[in-house]
């Protein structure tokens, strides 16, 4: 049987999504998009075949999408990572970003540990194949050394990934989820999930649910690897010798899901990347230093946040206040601004993340994990890093799981029960 007769016959084992018989989004309302609108043309309503289906479904695959697998695979339910790219890590991969910022934070004294769990598991899983170093305090992962074991942490786990497919809309019945339509090369498809969690980045199911969002701008830059850097002064050491990381912010505020603005930056980018190892190779004992690799994932640092049903505050995350729904902590790297005072990042105490903030107001089987969960503005340094991420998605995950196995909503899940499981999974809940 090839591929293509494999495909028809799956999608016609497993349904087919009508979308014809009823008024849907794409029928009775116009496409949003944040471009300047040039004119219109209509989408024929059409059948689309259901190829697959979960108790979960995750949306993206870096580090919350995949913590978010993981957590909720190990609860016994089946779960299907989505993800556009053909690997796992997102940013914390795709773009370089592999120092697990917010892990531990920094102190007077040292450093205090506030993210564990499954991001402990990957670490320690680095270390054992010595593709583990730290910048300061910070764990740094050989980007195709984790892409190897996250594969292989979520093929333990049980859950399955699908790599190359874009979600392009949702299908609702009522306020719930019932699908989620994805773009890939087998043509337009579905998947029928019971919960979905949005770990887009982007908060790409937020926007299609119709859940509010506000959407923050912020710098566009990226990471890089250089060869042969031995002898050079500039960039990070990473866990392989000779091989060193270089950084550009680049351009500030952003608008992250402007497609014409993005395909500029990323130009822009590249040419900087490369002039810059050219200029490298001018320093004594670098002649044959060389560009290693550049981002393959634009470096977006923030776009889409959730309205959740409680925002973390700057100042519940600057006085450490307690909350009873704690899923977890995250580490204070940053500089804070509040009243009027700067918060430098040793003498700020690592704080909590309720479970409320994960949570949307209205859609019922939809969590949300990353970068995109609710937090006011002046937390986006923390919120967004690579550590925090692990975290959210353990937490989504196994409350995912909770959800299918008890079969209530998001908002109706047992908090102690989610609690108790996530110490179980040497998740950090108490100060």
């Amino acid at each position: 049987m090839d591929r293509r007769h494999f495909l028809k016959t799956t999608a016609l084992g497993a349904g087919v999504l009508t979308l014809g018989t009823a008024p849907t989004k794409a029928q009775t309302t116009k496409a949003k998009t944040p471009l300047e609108v040039k004119g219109y043309v209509t989408e024929p309503a059409k059948q689309i075949p259901v190829v697959d289906t979960a108790d979960v479904v995750i949306v993206g695959g870096g580090p919350a999408g995949f913590a978010a697998a993981i957590a909720a695979a190990r609860q016994g339910v089946s779960v299907l990572l989505l993800e556009r790219q053909y690997f796992l890590g997102g940013l914390f991969t795709g773009c370089g970003v592999t120092p697990i910022i917010d892990m531990y934070s920094p102190t007077k004294s040292g450093k205090v540990q506030a993210i564990k769990g499954i991001s402990e598991e990957l670490c320690n899983r680095l270390d054992e194949v010595h593709m583990l170093n730290y910048e300061n305090i910070r764990p740094k992962a050989d980007p195709e050394a984790a892409k190897y074991l996250m594969e292989e942490m979520i093929g333990e786990a049980g859950a399955r990934i699908l790599y190359g497919v874009q979600v392009a809309e949702v299908v609702m019945t009522g306020d719930a989820i019932s699908a989620v339509i994805l773009e890939s090369k087998s043509g337009r498809v579905a998947v029928k999930a019971k919960f979905v969690v949005d770990c887009s980045g982007d908060g790409d199911v937020l926007d299609y649910v119709g859940e509010d969002f506000t959407i923050y701008k912020d710098d566009i830059g990226a990471m890089w690897r250089i060869g042969n850097a031995e002898h050079a002064k500039r960039g990070n050491p990473t866990a392989v010798k000779g091989v060193r990381t270089r950084h550009t912010v680049g351009e500030k505020t952003q608008d992250g899901l402007d497609m014409y603005n993005l395909t500029r930056i990323q130009i822009k980018l590249r040419k900087h990347m490369w002039e810059d190892a050219l200029n490298l190779r001018n320093n004594p004992d670098c002649e044959d230093l060389f560009l290693l690799d550049t981002p393959s994932v634009v470096g977006v640092r923030i776009t889409r946040i959730l309205n959740s049903v409680f925002n973390v505050t700057v100042e519940g995350a600057i006085k450490g206040k307690s909350y009873d729904d704690v899923i977890g902590f995250t580490g204070s790297d940053s500089n804070i601004s509040f009243e009027g005072k700067v918060y430098k990042a040793p003498q700020r105490k690592i704080w909590q993340i309720p479970y409320r903030a994960l949570t949307p107001k209205r859609v019922p089987n939809l969590l949300v994990a990353g970068r995109c969960f609710g937090f006011e503005r002046g937390l986006t340094y923390d919120s967004r890093e690579v550590g925090t991420c692990f975290m959210t998605g353990q937490a989504a995950g196994t409350a995912a799981g909770i959800a299918i196995q008890t079969r209530c909503s998001c908002r109706e899940v047992d908090i102690r029960q989610l609690q108790q499981n996530l110490r179980s999974q040497n998740v950090k809940l108490d100060w």
